[in-house]
């Protein structure tokens, strides 16, 4: 997808953020409403999920206004709205028969009544309709090109380096689709609910949460795009992180959806890219990077993982997968260096038994380097004690895990 496709698509999820289904008195995103949205160069489909005994005169007023809504949006020339009950796409695919799409309707069309939409992008990093975390300081997300470079583990590290240095920290696995954290950090159970809201767990002084706290270990995760978006909206809003210096979200590897349904869920204050030194993790780091520069979100820098092996005989450092590779990398997409971390098999037993190094071994040299990075973290993003500890009540606990 082109970053002119990026561009117009969050902006397309912005804007039906924005839209409230008179009926369920919600968004059309926390209503699970929005089965797909793609972008074509200027052509844009958006399909829609009725009930089945949703009356055709409400769905075309609902189909009306996304397409006032959307249409507003730059460099789209010809939108396709596809209303479709729930029994339609269930029993058969996409291309099932459906009502025509709003713009060739029989009844009346005024789009001349000033339906509007902001910026699909701010300054502050998401999308117009994000809407920051409350008693929150600091939100960092952690992301990488490609799967297999270590993304999570130095996501929990981090987290616990930057706990270690004195602040208050949360940890969210957003990663819906293979979720580590209960196993790097060792913990299992289910979250609380009190004032409505999710209770994070907790473990080694941090307050953590993730889908897979609440799914059975062998369960698979075959959810569209819209479902990941409105998890990922409940587990930011839903959830009470208020009281933390910094939050520490580990996104799952590549450039899709949940990228997007993050910036425009929570504004989000930096992203660290994870990579290895080789050529094709650096490749995909490159991609990663400039995904958030599409969403204007700041990149505070590239993170090198498992950058050498430290002889335990003789201390030599050997670099198997490379070397200076991603400090040049960094300088050439104008982005910092921030630090590297040494490749130690007791990095890979501390996640398989769920004792993360950071915690395991105050005295290690990977531990050290978490420290350092967590420091330049805290520089580059500096933040005191958070404010605010309202609790407000929030509908639709859990609601994505309902049949």
């Amino acid at each position: 997808m082109t970053q002119t496709a990026y561009q117009t698509k969050a902006a397309i999820i912005d804007a039906l953020g924005g839209i409230t289904d008179p009926r369920k008195n919600t968004s059309l995103l926390d209503a699970h409403m929005v089965e797909e949205v793609s972008v074509d160069g200027g052509n844009v489909k958006i399909v829609i999920a009725f009930e089945d005994d949703r009356p055709k005169n409400e769905r075309w007023d609902l189909e009306d206004k996304i397409h006032d809504v959307v249409q507003t949006i730059q460099g789209i020339a010809d939108i396709s709205i596809v209303g479709m009950t729930q029994t339609a796409l269930r029993e058969g695919p996409r291309q099932a028969p459906a009502p025509a799409p709003a713009a060739k309707h029989d009844h009346a069309h005024d789009h001349g009544h000033g339906h509007s939409h902001g910026n699909a992008q701010n300054a502050a990093g998401g999308t117009g309709q994000s809407k920051a975390l409350e008693g929150v300081g600091k939100v960092i997300a952690v992301a990488s090109g490609k799967g297999g470079v270590g993304k999570s583990t130095v996501a929990v590290n981090l987290a616990l380096a930057l706990h270690k240095n004195g602040y208050k920290v949360g940890l969210l696995d957003i990663d819906v689709y293979g979720p580590s954290l209960p196993t790097l950090l060792g913990v299992k159970g289910r979250p609380a609910v009190k004032d409505r809201r999710i209770v994070p767990l907790e473990a080694e002084g941090l307050r953590i949460m993730s889908l897979g706290f609440l799914m059975d270990d062998d369960t698979p995760v075959i959810w569209r795009g819209p479902i990941v978006s409105g998890i990922i909206r409940q587990f930011l809003h839903d959830v009470d992180w208020s009281g933390l210096d910094y939050l520490i979200i580990d996104l799952p590897p590549g450039t899709g959806d949940a990228q997007l349904s993050l910036a425009q869920s929570v504004p989000l204050d930096g992203a660290v890219v994870v990579t290895t030194p080789s050529e094709l993790s650096l490749i995909d780091a490159a991609r990663g990077l400039q995904m958030f520069k599409t969403l204007k979100v700041e990149v505070l820098g590239i993170v090198e993982n498992m950058s050498y092996y430290l002889h335990p005989g003789s201390n030599e450092k050997v670099y198997i997968f490379g070397q200076g590779t991603v400090q040049r990398e960094a300088k050439r997409l104008g982005t910092e260096y921030l630090g590297d971390i040494p490749l130690d098999p007791a990095v890979r037993l501390g996640g398989d038994t769920g004792k993360p190094i950071v915690a395991a071994d105050a005295k290690s040299p990977v531990t050290e380097a978490f420290i350092k990075l967590a420091q330049r973290i805290a520089e580059l993003q500096p933040t005191g004690a958070a404010a605010g500890d309202a609790k407000p009540k929030r509908r639709g606990l859990f609601s994505f895990l309902k049949g």
